[in-house]
This record gives structure tokens, sequence and C-alpha cells, in this order.
């Protein structure tokens, strides 16, 4: 198990200098990108970052092919992060109880909402859900509300494991790009705890799961995605879908971008954002059948 992230701390005044400005290039390879564990489990690949060649090395040394299995009779917390998508919270739950209760896991599954006002915040939500439940938990699922499960795997991964591969929406049948982490992550609780979570600092919409991925990849963990995995993929209200370079992009797009781009050069640690400085207040708990929905505000 990796010990320690790597941080701009480990870099000299030099090599700090050359990052912020040294051009980023595409990696464009990945030394396990045909590598499978039972022939359904990939590796995601790391071939679309553009980074800078000292960071570049730093995953490249990391990139060690590792086994994956899974663990049987560990406590799963599914954990929501949510505001205003209770149609979709009512098209998911009785799909997800049912796979979960077929698979004989035991779970809960936790709904955290973020009251009303301000920017989302997806990656505060998910942490709030993974430090209210540890005492409970082995493992969790980061699980986006608009993501219903048709052929999903959700027992204990030794490693990061991404559930989602093929989405079915109104359109037809797309798939997730190989080097995407998010919709649906089955992770350790020891796992998450060592990379410190998620940064807290990512205001609206993207980049908090690109800053995960990076943080993991750090860690020397290796994130795999189910090739079978299969979900109902939900239309996204309007006001969520950032077009890519558009002149109308909001300031805090172009801020979680810059910071993604400032953790990639290895200008931000890890362990400045996360889990630790979390910071959140409970205002309102309720109970159903299916879910616990606790309401925070920061």
């Amino acid at each position: 198990m990796p010990d320690s992230i790597s941080t701009p701390a480990a870099l000299t005044g030099m090599q700090r200098w050359l990052n912020s400005w040294w051009p980023s290039v595409r990696l464009r390879r990945d030394p396990l990108s045909d590598w499978r564990v039972e022939g359904r489990y990939a590796a995601v690949s790391i071939a679309n970052w553009k980074l800078t060649p000292h960071t570049a090395r730093l995953l490249l040394e990391r990139r060690v092919a590792q086994p994956l299995s899974f663990a049987a009779n560990q406590r799963l917390t599914v954990v929501i992060p949510f505001r205003d998508r209770d149609e979709h919270l009512l098209q998911l739950m009785p799909v997800l109880s049912a796979a979960l209760d077929e698979q004989r896991i035991r779970h809960r599954v936790l709904v955290v909402e973020q009251e009303a006002g301000g920017l989302f915040n997806r990656g505060r939500l998910i942490n709030t859900g993974i430090h209210y439940a540890a005492g409970d938990s082995d493992y969790y699922c980061l699980h986006d509300v608009d993501a219903v499960p048709v052929v999903a795997n959700y027992q204990c991964p030794s490693q990061p494991l991404r559930l989602v591969n093929t989405l079915r929406g109104p359109e037809g049948e797309s798939r997730r790009t190989n080097y995407y982490l998010s919709g649906a992550v089955s992770i350790r609780k020891d796992q998450v705890f060592a990379v410190n979570g998620f940064s807290n600092e990512y205001w609206g919409w993207g980049k908090e799961d690109d800053d995960f991925f990076f943080r993991l990849l750090l860690a020397g963990y290796l994130c795999f995605y189910d090739t079978q995995g299969t979900f109902e993929d939900l239309p996204n209200p309007k006001q969520q879908q950032v077009v890519r370079n558009s002149p109308e992009t909001p300031p805090h797009v172009k801020r979680n971008r810059q910071r993604r781009s400032r953790l990639l050069r290895g200008l931000i640690s890890p362990f400045e954002d996360g889990l630790h400085t979390l910071r959140y207040e409970v205002i309102e708990r309720l109970s159903g059948a299916l879910f616990e929905r606790i309401r925070v505000r920061w």
C-alpha cells in the first residue's frame, strides 16, 4: 500500500520555478494500456494527461501493474452528493437498493445535500459523507444521483474502481472515456483517507474528479474501471452543462481549471486541502426506508 503522496515540498526551488512555466505536453502513452484483470477490469488511463516532464516522470514511476480483488462482508456506504435532484433520486434509489440487496452487501446510502444558495461543491459534499459515515464504513461508493445501475459490481475492491463504462440515454448508448474517474467510484476507506479525500476548493461543476484521480495517482494507487459496467444516464440540468472554450465560461469554471493545472504542475499540495481541512455543519437529518439524508452548510 502506498505510504504518502509526493508533495510540492519535495521539489527544489528551481524545480518549482521550472514547473510554473514549462509547457505541458500530453503524455500519449500508458504502459498499462492493454492490461486487463479477468478480461473485465482495465486500468484507468493516464495517456490523456497534459503534464510537465517532472510530473510525467513521477506518474510513470508509480505506474505498476497491481492485482485487483474483491473482499466479502465489508460495510459499504454509498455517498450521493446532492442538491435539487429529487426526481433523479426517486429513480435511482429503488434500483440501487435492489442491486445492493441482490449482491448481499451490507450497506447504507447517505445522501449529502448542500443547503440552498451559493455555488454547488461536489467535492465538499463527498468529503462530508466520507467523514460523517467513517465509523460505520469499510469502503465507499461515491455515486452520482443521475447514474442508475444496470450492470454494476458494488463489492469492495482492493484498488479504486470506476463502476461506470457504458451509458444508456435517450439517444442510445455511449461510453465513458478510458481516462475518466467519476460517476460511481468504489474505494476503500483507508485509501480515500490516505490521499486526504477530495479538494474542498472546486466550486460549481467540474475538475474536482480530475483532482481526486491525480491524488490517487500520486499516491501510487492503480485505478480500474469495469468494462462491463452499464448505467442509465439521467439528463443533467442545463445550468450544469459547461461548453468547452466558450467565451461565456463562468469565472468559477476558469478558477477550477487553473487550480487543477497548478496541482498537475506540483505547485499545490493535496495535503493543503481535503478531509483534514473540512468544516461543515449538519442542519437537518432525515431517515427513510432506503436512505439517510443530511443537509449541510459550510
